[in-house]
């Protein structure tokens, strides 16, 4: 009994209608904010290199743009990126993916214009077809697949934003 902390798996879980709990893993730890809080908007986890100031997603070590490889501490810092983006460009899988999200999918890139930063992202939300340059989305967490264990894989997809009428 003495090893048994090294047995032990812990993975988010929360309550759904009923008694039975839906268990969550995220698809790559560090690309999102996750587990959100109460009323917490969704947000990518970018980087800034503290020397060019150069932002990008998702963060690395080394700064893409000026090649600072020094690793001072400090060099890249976290930063999340706005939720709300404008699609770039998007096109339309009618083939299903190798990881099992069922066709016809979309995705593309969104611009972060607060950022100043351009993502790949799948969209959801609307019809496949429906997305276009131009349109703002904001970012969710969804479920992509469900694993091996039987758990959902959450990532990040951006949405159409729909406009209120009154």
């Amino acid at each position: 009994m003495g090893d048994l902390k090294n047995k032990v798996v812990i993975t988010p879980t929360y309550p759904t209608v009923g008694q039975e709990f839906i268990k969550w893993v995220v698809v790559e730890p560090g690309l999102f904010k996750y587990p959100l809080g109460e009323g917490e908007k969704p947000a990518l986890l970018g980087g800034r290199c503290t020397k060019c100031g150069k932002i990008f997603f998702p963060k690395r070590s080394l700064c893409p743009d000026c090649f600072d490889d020094s690793f001072a501490e400090g060099t890249i810092e976290s930063i999340a990126l706005d939720s709300r983006g404008i699609i770039y460009a998007s096109t339309v899988a009618r083939v299903p993916s190798p990881v099992g999200i069922k066709h016809p999918y979309a995705y593309g890139y969104v611009d972060i214009p607060t950022n100043k930063i351009r993502v790949f992202a799948l969209f959801t939300g609307a019809e496949p077809e429906s997305f276009i340059s131009g349109q703002e989305v904001e970012l969710v967490l969804e479920p992509v697949a469900v694993n091996k264990q039987g758990q959902q894989v959450i990532t990040y997809k951006f949405r159409p934003i729909l406009e209120r009428r009154y």
